[in-house]
């Protein structure tokens, strides 16, 4: 069964990569036309000729994905992979101290910008519907690379009474240290401690957490299974835990272009600068036919001007690619602690409605599935579109608060809180966490206003904090007033957190 599985992804990737040939067991189609590229220098030729014996001899392709997976080199939608940790976790050390990562540049003063996955009062009405009772929380980021979610998670929870950061890679903590002193965050409780560490060995700090942020990190472990245990066990009754990991269906042509440098590399795949330019030389070659090439250029070729995102994307020694029922199945790892999926942090990219409204029947079908069917529906339908997954786990109660079926005494009776990241502001037209621009009435903009900000360390170090008031208390400055309806779109729009009166 899990010969079948695998060939049977190397059949859907191929499929993607060469156009018109089908996703079937046979791989039958037209072959790459290797001519098209007479300029093509020799080391090109031999990665595309590879390339080529890869799409279209169903044989070699389950023999190539069968052994990447045993070498431990390129977890190809597993869920353990299998090999040598300490060796590759030293491979993995070795790629972040020759490209530290992220490369945002350093800078002074606090940070820009607003993330909601990185606020816990946003992420808690996010998930229970509510505000948060209390925002003196304990902080982990669990492989912080160069400080940049740290600096964020800093920004976003002046209130944080401890927060510890760690990375595996010693030169990008020295970047994420200096962030830190150059954010005039040090010394203050909110600011990160940073820790030389395993995210294997978070255990050793002694400490659980409200809430634990772990971006791009996990999918880069030997054993994801054992990393994400590591983090659950730290999680406290309650708790949010933010996790970003990478798709198989949205990356299909990067792992080809992996395992392409890879077998060009041979045994010197340890030296990232090489890589880096062998990879580069491949794509300035290649056919523009190439499907590989046209991703790279469509989707990548921006971020990847940077060596330091290039290698952390072609060359990485160690990578578990999901699906969605990989992921689940792999969450559902940590469900004896009580853990539980509680939702895609950009739900509206989930919606069916995007791909199939217009189908009455499809639709309806749809949403008769189950809820982990759906999602697996809408990546297999709108696959370029799901190059990661980011989403929540809690520790307890995932269900989510109906404030359309409250009564008015308690949606007038519970406390107000204004979203701390709305742009432009003041304005009658604001952003969304979707980067759609929302217009106001008069009636929620002047209540908004009215309305206590969520705290940043801005509004702290302005002396800026207010206690937050209950809505109608707000409500009652409105000149004319503001309706239920008014409130709750405000709600929905994620502009306004309510947090139920006691």
């Amino acid at each position: 069964r899990r010969t079948i599985l695998l060939l049977s992804a190397c059949a859907v990737a191929t499929a993607w990569v060469t156009p018109g040939l089908t996703p079937s067991l046979g791989l039958r189609g037209p072959k790459i036309q290797l001519s098209k590229a007479p300029s093509a220098s020799p080391v090109a030729r031999r990665a595309a000729a590879q390339l080529l014996r890869m799409s279209t001899d169903s044989v070699d392709a389950e023999e190539k994905f069968v052994t990447s997976d045993k070498a431990q080199d390129m977890g190809r939608g597993t869920v353990l992979a299998k090999g040598d940790i300490g060796k590759v976790t030293t491979k993995v050390k070795g790629l972040y101290d020759a490209y530290p990562y992220p490369p945002e540049a350093v800078f002074d003063g606090p940070t820009v910008g607003y993330n909601h996955r990185w606020s816990w009062t946003h992420a808690h009405s996010f998930i229970t519907g509510c505000a948060p009772e209390k925002t003196d929380i304990e902080i982990l980021d669990a492989g912080c690379g160069t400080g940049v979610t740290a600096q964020y998670l800093s920004h976003l929870n002046p209130r944080a009474i401890h927060f510890d950061a760690l990375d595996l890679s010693g030169e990008a903590l020295k970047v994420a240290k200096e962030r830190a002193e150059r954010a005039d965050l040090v010394g203050e409780p909110n600011n990160a401690v940073f820790h030389h560490m395993s995210l294997y060995d978070v255990a050793d700090l002694d400490r659980t957490y409200d809430f634990i942020n772990c971006v791009g990190v996990l999918h880069h472990l030997p054993d994801p299974v054992k990393g994400l245990r590591a983090l659950a066990e730290r999680l406290r009754p309650g708790g949010i835990m933010h996790i970003f990991v990478y798709s198989a269906l949205g990356r299909r042509e990067i792992m080809l272009m992996q395992e392409a440098i890879a077998l060009l590399q041979g045994g010197d795949s340890s030296d990232f600068t090489k890589g880096v330019a062998l990879g580069r030389d491949i794509f300035k070659v290649l056919p523009d036919s190439s499907r590989i090439k046209q991703r790279e250029v469509e989707r990548w070729a921006m971020e990847n001007e940077r060596d330091s995102t290039f290698a952390d994307m072609y060359l990485h020694p160690q990578e578990v690619d999901y699906t969605v029922p990989t992921l689940m199945e792999w969450v559902d790892t940590v469900k004896d602690l009580d853990i539980k999926f509680a939702g895609f942090s950009n739900p509206k990219v989930w919606d069916l409605k995007r791909l199939i409204g217009d189908s009455e029947d499809a639709l309806r079908r749809a949403e008769a599935l189950p809820k982990r069917q759906q999602y697996r529906l809408a990546e297999l339908l709108d696959p370029d579109t799901f190059t990661h997954y980011e989403f929540f786990l809690v520790k307890g109660d995932p269900s989510k608060k109906d404030w359309t079926a409250a009564s008015d005494e308690e949606i007038f009776g519970s406390y107000a809180i204004r979203q701390a990241g709305l742009q432009p502001w003041p304005s009658q037209r604001v952003f969304d966490t979707d980067y759609n621009l929302i217009e106001l009435t008069d009636a929620e903009l002047a209540f908004l206003e009215k309305c206590a900000v969520d705290p940043t360390v801005e509004t702290v170090e302005l002396d800026g904090v207010q206690e937050p008031r209950t809505v109608g208390d707000v409500a009652a400055e409105v000149e004319g007033g503001i309706t239920r309806k008014e409130i709750l779109n405000l709600y929905n729009k994620e502009f306004l957190f309510l947090r139920p009166a006691k």
